[in-house]
């Protein structure tokens, strides 16, 4: 027999969890987890409605800042390390750049471009696909990188 699982809520007062025994005889919710939209309704987590993750453990940054060593080609950024956690690159030149974890960065297609004097990071929770490569049109164009 599984005991029930109490908790206190915000006013502190005790409520009980519906719980079940799992195939290993452990304590498990019978209760759905929610998550709120954009629009602030509650609804129950499922594949297409994840609860969102925040990555509080954090690492050091390491930098990966450069120049575009050919112009219209991609090079890899980080040394081709995948980022673990998410990256950023700031534009520090004069015309755009564009950086993609998912292929081979280029002037369009699946890669994001960077505005001049613009910064773009990965959002809170997202694990890159795979190492970031970036692209300039212009040889020595600076950039200003980090990944984490």
């Amino acid at each position: 027999m599984v005991a029930p699982l109490v908790i206190k809520d915000a006013s502190q007062t005790p409520q009980n969890l519906a719980t079940t025994a799992d195939a290993g005889g452990n304590l498990a919710l019978l209760h759905t987890a929610a998550s709120v939209d954009n629009a602030g309704v509650a609804g129950p987590t499922s594949p297409t409605r994840p609860l969102p993750v925040i990555n509080t453990e954090g690492s050091p940054a390491v930098d990966g800042s450069g120049s575009i060593t050919s112009g219209g080609n991609a090079q890899l950024l980080f040394g081709g390390t995948t980022p673990v956690n998410g990256f950023l690159v700031a534009n520090n030149s004069s015309s755009a750049l564009y950086v993609s974890d998912v292929g081979t960065a280029s002037a369009g297609g699946a890669s994001i471009p960077i505005a001049v004097g613009s910064v773009w990071n990965t959002p809170t929770g997202y694990k890159p696909a795979g190492a970031v490569s970036i692209f300039g049109a212009v040889t020595s164009q600076a950039f200003a990188a980090r990944r984490w």
